[in-house]
């Protein structure tokens, strides 16, 4: 009996403890959560911890076109405008991973999203709008949702990672709107450690570059914006 109380004791403290480091490895926006909780992937061993997805590799055979693209920098909210890995869990609300990104959100996408097309074998001309290069389109992006979303504010949840952007091409000079398209990925992770969430955000990523690449590269369009 004496040796089950000790037991019971260290398993307490062990809770405690674990609950104390959950309460470091996450900071919410609005609202409060019990420090049991926060979700178990945002605790690290040596915090800071910078992190950066990749750009997609693999796509479909298609034609190169005979134009050139600017990728502007995206535009997203308040919440998401950061350098800070960003979570929702429904029932409690934002807060951010103990982790960044490696830059901003909007300047890494920028970044992907261009990295991605060159990748892409179909687009020789495409660099990120204020480069100077004289170009027929600019990709704007706005971000609507680039988060690891928990069903409940609790440890066990696996998360999923739901991005969803608006995209238009916009012709130039006269800066007109062609066309615009939303697109929207759910990612499951495979786990609730952060290694296997940052897969999850990587692999919706490279969904999503694949997806703006294929409409964006549609043979239909033409050089000075003509369809």
């Amino acid at each position: 009996m004496r040796g089950a109380g000790k037991g019971a004791l260290t398993g307490r403290r062990g809770a405690l403890t674990r609950r104390r480091l959950l309460s470091r490895g996450m900071g919410l926006v609005g609202g409060g959560l019990a420090l049991g909780a926060l979700p178990a992937c945002s605790i690290f061993e040596s915090p800071p911890h910078v992190v950066r997805l990749t750009a997609a590799r693999e796509f479909s055979p298609a034609p190169p076109v005979g134009w050139q693209l600017l990728v502007g920098v995206p535009v997203t909210t308040s919440v998401l405008n950061t350098s800070r890995v960003p979570l929702r869990q429904m029932e409690a609300g934002f807060g951010y991973f103990d982790a960044e990104w490696q830059d901003p959100l909007p300047e890494m996408l920028q970044g992907l999203l261009i990295e991605s097309f060159e990748y892409s074998g179909r687009i020789t001309g495409v660099a990120r709008e204020g480069s100077g290069l004289r170009a027929d389109y600019v990709l704007l992006t706005d971000i609507r949702d680039f988060q690891a979303e928990y069903p409940h504010a609790t440890v066990e949840d696996v998360p999923t990672v739901h991005v969803r952007v608006e995209c238009k091409m916009v012709t130039l000079p006269r800066r007109t709107i062609q066309e615009s398209q939303g697109f929207e990925i759910r990612v499951p992770a495979k786990g609730t450690g952060f290694t296997a969430v940052l897969a999850a955000y990587d692999e919706a990523f490279h969904l999503l570059a694949r997806q703006v690449a294929e409409w964006a590269l549609q043979p239909g369009r033409r050089a000075g914006g003509g369809v």
